[in-house]
């Protein structure tokens, strides 16, 4: 179940948010002190801290949960949920960038647990969150071989839409306890059953880890500079972006 159903949390803040930022001058370095006061008010709402920062907003801390970043205010009496937009520069989501490196990080303690589907001639590499009762999963998994052709290297994690507690989850599991996984996890993709399995896995880490990164839905895609593109996007389209998303850098 989600903290938003568990308890009710005022977001809409940011005329007062703005206000807060005009009249302090200074924030203080998220402390020892800070940090345990933050730490415990958030653990009520299930939200488990990896780590807290400034925030470009002077009177904000931004803070990296086990649920996605949130914002909160010096005193640790407000949280915000939402993202910081620069009007300053063409609408630059600046907590989307603040996450390409930390989810890199992040990425590369998975790598030995990716299914994963090489481009010969490798100029690119993606990391989709993926689910095998996804409809654009199965699409975008139909053309692997249209990716590859592009340079696209296709990593696979297992992100179960439904949770951990259902039908999904236990295919996924046993897709990544198969002898050879990446058949099946074509056999799924194609709509074949999944002989089942259990095994020790990381699928429920995998999972999780696409919470904390801010996925919400599949396929969710990682472009190998960090950054990440919500929805399927047909290979010519992605090779597109990727491109401009490293000119931007």
């Amino acid at each position: 179940m989600s903290i938003f159903t568990k308890t009710v949390v005022i977001f809409f803040m940011f005329t007062s948010t703005l206000a807060f930022a005009k009249t302090e001058t200074n924030i203080a370095k998220p402390n020892a002190k800070i940090t345990k006061n933050i730490t415990a008010k958030m653990k009520v709402l299930n939200l488990q801290i990896s780590s807290m920062k400034n925030s470009v907003i002077k009177g904000l801390y931004q803070v990296q949960t086990n649920q996605g970043v949130f914002y909160v205010s010096a005193d640790g009496n407000y949280l915000i949920n939402g993202s910081i937009y620069d009007l300053n520069n063409n609408m630059r989501n600046v907590t989307e960038k603040s996450l390409d490196a930390w989810r890199l990080k992040k990425l590369k303690s998975f790598e030995p647990d990716m299914i994963i589907y090489k481009a010969k001639n490798q100029k690119h590499v993606i990391t989709v969150f993926t689910d095998t009762s996804c409809a654009y999963c199965k699409k975008l998994h139909s053309q692997i071989s249209d990716y590859n052709k592009l340079g696209i290297t296709v990593r696979y994690l297992a992100f179960p839409r439904s949770g951990i507690n259902s039908p999904t989850y236990d295919t996924m599991v046993s897709i990544w306890c198969a002898k050879d996984r990446k058949l099946a996890m074509n056999n799924s993709k194609k709509g074949k059953s999944v002989v089942s399995k259990t095994c020790k896995n990381t699928v429920k880490e995998q999972y999780e880890l696409g919470v904390s990164f801010g996925v919400r839905g599949t396929p969710a895609i990682i472009l190998d500079d960090g950054s990440m593109k919500a929805g399927y996007l047909p290979p010519e389209n992605l090779l597109t972006v990727i491109q401009q998303s490293k000119k931007a850098k």
